[in-house]
């Protein structure tokens, strides 16, 4: 089976600027997605898309990404977040009341 991987317009701006740390634990958390070894947990499904959006968790970091379904194979990565991160987010954009 062939596999599309593509990485968000929004993540691949950033990479670049990632510290050495942050950098490799991206590359390890990429590799271990596009390999198979590791799975992320479940945390959205796109109504409008149909995409699946996963969360997986590597030390001080989240790696997000998607995939969809009816097409097996492609990958986005779509963030890769420290908590702080996800915590302005979520102050920002949040979504109803708490």
């Amino acid at each position: 089976m062939s596999i599309q991987i593509a990485v968000s317009d929004a993540l691949n701006r950033r990479v670049p600027r990632f510290e050495p740390q942050r950098y490799k634990a991206f590359q390890l958390a990429v590799a271990d997605i596009a390999k198979g070894r590791a799975q992320g947990k479940k945390v959205h499904t796109s109504p409008a898309s149909g995409r699946v959006y996963y969360e997986l968790k590597r030390g001080d970091y989240s790696l997000y990404y998607s995939v969809d379904p009816r097409r097996p194979g492609s990958l986005v990565f779509e963030e890769f977040l420290s908590a702080d991160e996800q915590d302005l987010i979520m102050d920002v954009f949040a979504e109803g009341h708490d």
